[in-house]
């Protein structure tokens, strides 16, 4: 563990991931998934080109944008709760880009916390989607009754 609870700086950058959405990621996705969901399985109307499942790339991508940062600055957590917010749909052949930053952490009932944000855009910018998590953490730097 690399930082302790006041080291733990609100606003840091803790992780970026850039992906090119294929239909063999598609494929595999559903497959992993277990997932029949013949909506993803070919392009349909409106759309000319095939759709990813919108929780797709926000899970591909949480390695490099929140997993790595926990595990190498953060120590033992658990996940508390998690939302998306998803804007557009993900086409294939589209770039996309994500940028992950810690936006809040705070304690409650004797545990901290710590909220991450990660945007997801297309090379023009569109926002794709929005991954918020919040982590329980345990590592011995943030416990509240050993301070």
């Amino acid at each position: 563990m690399a930082l302790t609870w006041d080291e733990v700086a609100v606003g840091a950058e803790t992780g970026r991931a850039e992906l090119v959405v294929t239909d063999k990621m598609i494929d595999r996705y559903l497959e992993a998934m277990e997932l029949d969901l013949s909506w993803f399985a070919a392009a349909r109307e409106p759309y000319k080109t095939r759709l990813a499942p919108p929780d797709m790339v926000p899970k591909l991508c949480m390695q490099a944008l929140f997993q790595d940062f926990l595990h190498r600055e953060i120590g033992a957590n658990i996940r508390a709760k998690q939302a998306f917010s998803f804007y557009a749909p993900v086409a294939v052949g589209t770039r996309v880009r994500a940028v992950a930053r810690l936006v809040e952490k705070y304690e409650r009932r004797g545990r901290r916390f710590l909220t991450f944000e990660a945007l997801f855009t297309d090379e023009s910018g569109r926002k794709l989607a929005l991954d918020r998590r919040t982590q329980l953490v345990l590592g011995e730097n943030f416990d509240i009754e050993k301070k």
